[in-house]
């Protein structure tokens, strides 16, 4: 009796001890799980924080890109109208110092006009102050004030034409992207100054 009493107690002893074994494996299966979920988690958290800076810095750097490109664009498009009005300007210029040197308009005693009274060259000479290049400008205010005689005239408006070709040719060398479109402007008959000059003073 007393040999099967210890015997049950053995195999209740053996079951608990199994049991507990297993509840602790099981626990530091489920310690080793909750563990690994925490890591995963975080690997993903900082996996969307290094995405999200990234892309944030991507933002910047596109946003600084446009406004860069936005300027430059800007910048071009002040040169172009300056280059065309210039090109305006020197073509009306060069077609109105001819027409003078070839017939100066007579005042109201029908004698020939002095260049700073005609109204059309004193307006170029005004504009020219303010949008013409130096070199340039001073070539007109030398016609206009200086009162050169007929050869020096004609020598101030070859120096003129060649000046404005020569600037016009260069400023488009500089910008080879919109020189197409700077083909027409200011092709006026007999004043344009990138036009070929004709041999007639």
């Amino acid at each position: 009796m007393a040999v099967a009493v210890v015997a049950v107690g053995v195999v209740f002893f053996t079951e608990w001890r199994t049991g507990r074994r297993l509840r602790e494996e099981q626990q530091r299966s489920d310690d080793l799980l909750a563990e690994e979920r925490d890591l995963h988690a975080k690997e993903i958290s900082d996996e969307r924080a290094l995405a999200d800076k990234r892309l944030g810095e991507q933002f910047v750097h596109s946003d600084a890109q446009l406004a860069e490109e936005r300027a430059h664009l800007a910048a071009q498009l002040q040169k172009d109208r300056i280059w065309h009005r210039r090109a305006d300007l020197y073509a009306r210029t060069s077609l109105a110092i001819r027409r003078y040197t070839e017939k100066p308009p007579a005042g109201a005693d029908g004698k020939p006009m002095l260049a700073p009274d005609v109204p059309e060259l004193a307006n170029l000479a005004s504009e020219a102050t303010l949008l013409a290049s130096g070199p340039l400008a001073d070539l007109l205010n030398e016609f206009m004030y200086d009162f050169p005689d007929d050869a020096r005239q004609l020598e101030i408006w070859d120096e003129f034409q060649n000046a404005a070709r020569a600037e016009l040719e260069v400023d488009r060398l500089q910008e080879p992207s919109t020189s197409a479109s700077r083909a027409t402007p200011g092709d006026r008959q007999g004043g344009n100054p990138s036009a070929v000059r004709s041999s007639d003073p």
